[in-house]
């Protein structure tokens, strides 16, 4: 059965899901079969037993969610510190994008980045350019 959890005691370690068809099992953390702790609002997949939820998982969407926040992290580091190459990198490998259509956003951060010769100016249009790209590829990698 599909649910969500309402509350979590930690204290207690008991909780209470309140599942798909309106229904609400009691729970104990000695039931909880996922690595991530349980928290109100996760969305689990559970078995009955009388009124009691045992056999309790984590859904996938919610692991899912949590690898696309890592990876959007790994692409802001990747774009702030190695730049241009960075870019290439997080919209290559994280957001899956083509050579081709990450050519284009690259080379033009490599020309912001060779900007960074003229005094002043070109000091800030790099880091716009590069706080730019790291929004982007942080968007592009949580939307993948």
């Amino acid at each position: 059965m599909k649910g969500k959890i309402l509350e979590f005691n930690i204290q207690n370690s008991s909780g209470v899901i309140s599942a798909d068809n309106g229904s609400r099992y009691n729970f104990s953390s000695s039931e909880w079969k996922s690595q991530k702790s349980p928290m109100s609002n996760q969305e689990v997949d559970f078995d009955i037993d009388g009124d009691n939820a045992v056999s309790i998982y984590l859904t996938g969407s919610q692991s899912t969610e949590d690898s696309k926040t890592i990876l959007g992290i790994i692409s802001l580091a990747l774009t702030f510190f190695l730049g241009f190459i960075g870019t290439f990198i997080s919209r290559v490998v994280l957001s899956k994008e083509s050579a081709g259509s990450a050519l284009m956003p690259t080379l033009i951060h490599l020309v912001c980045t060779i900007l960074i010769l003229i005094p002043v100016v070109g000091l800030i249009v790099y880091f716009i350019a590069t706080i730019y790209y790291m929004i982007t590829n942080y968007k592009l990698v949580m939307n993948s």
